[in-house]
């Protein structure tokens, strides 16, 4: 009895549903936070340690519940010269099925992100197999360039898409059930990536999104550049899809740089791809960087354009 009375003395606090926004809409995520506390801080304290001692001296029984997230899988790749660490995780009918599935290659691939990409695919009701591709060299792989902004000494961009390209997608097109629907999501740098991937292999991947995505103003020639090449092959991006998100109150981007590379990015897709991209840009007023909800937002906007 003592240990339920206890629990109301606990404070609760429930997250609200993700708030999906315009250009200048308002902050990603609601949080509603409220306290049971109504008693004195010396009856919380004498019933936290009436727990700890109940706890510690075997009144309550507790095990580690471990729960399967993915299959761990690797590749060596001959062109960035190492072994790639791989999560593959399965929709959970993958192994009494004959189904085929699309495939979400998930950068800056860690066990928290693969939890992430698994909650929101779940949530949407998606069933996908997720790549969760492990960093090893994360600026080296997801720039392009060196900027006096970002200093990256070996910018090997051009490598890990060929990696992406040439080794690992045929890699997982070959060892699991994939029906040739492909998504690949960064978030920070690696969503800069995604958008050079956007304009260096259009045809790669049918859906990109980029979450906190963009580059700083020293950078915009090399992007235009590339753009300007990529852009003459219009065709390529027939039926494409590119999800672009970042916060208007990101503290590594103060001045606005990264924002503003978006938007005017955005008008040349607008204005020269002539409506083959399905492209949104959105934006969040409070959200700080990488808004956790754009990751949602990224998925379902793909989802509802299939």
């Amino acid at each position: 009895m003592l240990f339920f009375a206890a629990q109301n003395q606990l404070k609760t606090i429930s997250l609200g549903k993700p708030t999906a926004c315009g250009r200048c809409g308002k902050g990603a995520i609601a949080r509603t936070v409220s306290s049971n506390l109504n008693h004195s801080k010396m009856k919380n304290y004498i019933i936290f340690f009436f727990l700890l001692g109940f706890l510690t001296s075997g009144g309550v029984f507790s095990q580690d519940v471990n729960v399967k997230i993915g299959v761990k899988d690797s590749i060596y790749s001959k062109i960035v010269n190492e072994a790639r660490q791989l999560i593959v995780s399965l929709p959970k009918d993958y192994d009494v099925s004959n189904k085929a599935y699309p495939v979400l290659y998930l950068l800056d691939g860690s066990e928290n992100n693969l939890i992430d990409g698994r909650l929101v695919t779940y949530n949407l009701r998606m069933e996908m197999i997720i790549v969760a591709i492990a960093n090893t060299d994360r600026d080296r792989d997801m720039m392009p360039l060196s900027r006096h902004s970002y200093v990256v000494e070996n910018p090997q961009a051009e490598n890990f898409i060929s990696f992406l390209e040439t080794e690992l997608v045929p890699y997982i097109d070959n060892n699991y059930r994939t029906n040739g629907l492909k998504t690949i999501r960064g978030r920070s740098l690696s969503g800069l990536f995604v958008m050079y991937a956007f304009l260096a292999k259009p045809t790669l991947f049918d859906n990109y999104i980029g979450n906190c995505a963009g580059w700083f103003a020293d950078m915009d020639a090399y992007f235009n550049t590339l753009a300007d090449k990529a852009f003459k092959n219009k065709s390529d991006y027939q039926g494409k899809k590119l999800f672009v998100a970042n916060s208007l109150s990101d503290p590594l981007d103060p001045k606005g740089e990264i924002h503003q590379s978006v938007v005017d990015f955005s008008e040349r897709v607008t204005s020269e791809l002539n409506g083959r991209v399905d492209f949104k840009y959105m934006t969040y007023e409070d959200a700080g960087h990488v808004p956790y909800s754009s990751f949602y937002d990224g998925m379902k906007y793909i989802m509802k354009t299939e």
